[in-house]
């Protein structure tokens, strides 16, 4: 039998599938399918129908297609792709990050890879949450209309993972990494323009400018209606990016903690 061997591009690439290959085993186990399903659903369904009929109720009829927007925006983040923090403290609980930092694989690139497979079934658990929101609410056409720019919703949610890892990951060693993500949870809620559009508070503003899920909401609604969308899809794009860098970092600064003191405890 003849062998290859792999070049540094395919080594690399089959690492990488390998590692998200893992996540996906890793997400099985911590969430079976049945549970996933059952417990993230029903809650995704009924935030979605309640911020619709809140809005209509406390802005008229006239704001039920904004309120439904901004109800799908937070189902999307605050319930599907928050479990993406599981996969740091994975390694903080199970004390496997020695692994990780020692191998040959660059660690932000493992802990990316992990995390690909829990953005992924939480975007698919969105799209049925969606579905059914739509159907309870009545809305099925207008749900239709929403339906070409779902790739601005994966921005968002790709975006809002990428910075809750890094939160996550930068706090894991002052026991504050359920606090931070959470706080990031609450921030984003407030500060997205899904209920509370923006020029009615500055500091909700200035700080939602600078989130995931703000300018991707505003671009959604801009292309809803008919207004032009693509500078706001390209800053919430830019934030993404800087999330990615910001998650980096925090696997630099916890990398050399554990390297300074000998230790992957993270006490």
């Amino acid at each position: 039998m003849i062998t290859h061997e792999r070049t540094p591009a395919s080594l690399s690439l089959w690492r990488t599938a390998e590692a998200m290959r893992f996540g996906w085993r890793e997400y099985g186990a911590s969430y079976p399918p049945a549970a996933s399903f059952f417990a993230t659903v029903p809650r995704g369904v009924m935030q979605i129908v309640f911020f619709t009929v809140l809005g209509e109720v406390v802005a008229g009829p006239g704001h039920r297609q904004y309120a439904f927007i901004g109800g799908l925006v937070l189902a999307l983040t605050t319930t599907n792709t928050v479990n993406v923090i599981n996969v740091p403290f994975s390694d903080k609980y199970f004390s496997t990050f020695w692994r990780i930092r020692t191998g040959d694989m660059p660690v932000a690139a493992v802990l990316y890879a992990r995390a690909a497979p829990y953005l992924a079934v939480g975007f698919g658990l969105f799209l049925v949450e969606a579905a059914i929101a739509a159907v309870v609410l009545g809305m099925s056409d207008f749900a239709v209309r929403v339906l070409p720019w779902l790739w601005i919703f994966a921005l968002m949610a790709f975006g809002y993972a990428l910075l809750g890892i890094a939160s996550a990951t930068l706090t894991i060693a002052k026991r504050a990494d359920v606090l931070a993500p959470n706080l990031l949870g609450y921030l984003t809620m407030l500060c997205s323009g899904a209920f509370l559009p923006p020029g009615q508070v500055g500091w909700v503003d200035t700080i939602g400018s600078v989130l995931p899920v703000r300018h991707g909401l505003a671009a959604v609604h801009a292309a809803l209606d008919g207004r032009p969308w693509l500078i706001e899809a390209l800053l919430e794009l830019t934030i993404c990016l800087v999330s990615g860098v910001l998650g980096v970092f925090a696997v630099m600064v916890q990398t050399r903690r554990a390297t300074r003191h000998g230790h992957d405890d993270f006490a």
